[in-house]
């Protein structure tokens, strides 16, 4: 059996992307909804709150107002999400680089759908320092490797968005100028 022909992949890379995307962007809006009270900055400042002073305050205003129970919900909601927007980067990187036709871009999509894999085991990671700090187990350690891991995360995932628009910019361009390759 001979492998798919490029159109035909290309065609599959298109429709990961869009249905992977979608799915992410819809799965975002329910657990916003869902985990209300609780805001993705209230998560993303508990990931990078550094201290254990700060993620103790954190804890003790979230149990007063509410939001304790729905911050421990999201670190498993979480690993959902990180599946998502795992393989809505990946591919997106892969199918938009693909889009412009430039081998050179072609390459370094490919390598920036496998960096995306270092976000997500950073993510992993991260969250289980998150869950830890969450049920009491808080040390200096956790709360530190929380935030380490979450800066690398961040940037691997705008690095990856980044190249992610330089593929459309440059495709784009190549369409108004007539020059596709």
């Amino acid at each position: 059996m001979e492998p798919p022909s490029w159109p035909a992949r290309f065609a599959r890379l298109r429709q990961l992307f869009w249905l992977f995307l979608l799915l992410t962007i819809g799965y975002m809006i329910w657990v916003r909804n869902y985990l209300s009270p609780l805001s993705s900055g209230d998560i993303v400042q508990f990931e990078i709150a550094k201290t254990v002073s700060k993620a103790q305050t954190m804890i003790q205003d979230w149990k007063l107002t509410g939001k304790y129970d729905q911050m421990v919900k999201s670190t498993y909601f979480a690993y959902i999400f990180m599946f998502l927007y795992t393989i809505a980067i990946g591919v997106g990187c892969r199918f938009i680089s693909a889009c412009t036709g430039n081998e050179i871009m072609i390459k370094g999509g490919r390598g920036f759908a496998w960096l995306i894999l270092v976000a997500t085991i950073c993510d992993v990671i991260e969250n289980i320092a998150l869950s830890h700090t969450l049920n009491g187990n808080i040390s200096q350690w956790s709360v530190s490797l929380a935030y380490n891991l979450a800066r690398v995360k961040f940037s691997i995932v705008i690095v990856c968005l980044l190249f992610m628009i330089a593929c459309f910019l440059y495709w784009g361009i190549n369409k108004l100028t007539g020059e596709e390759e």
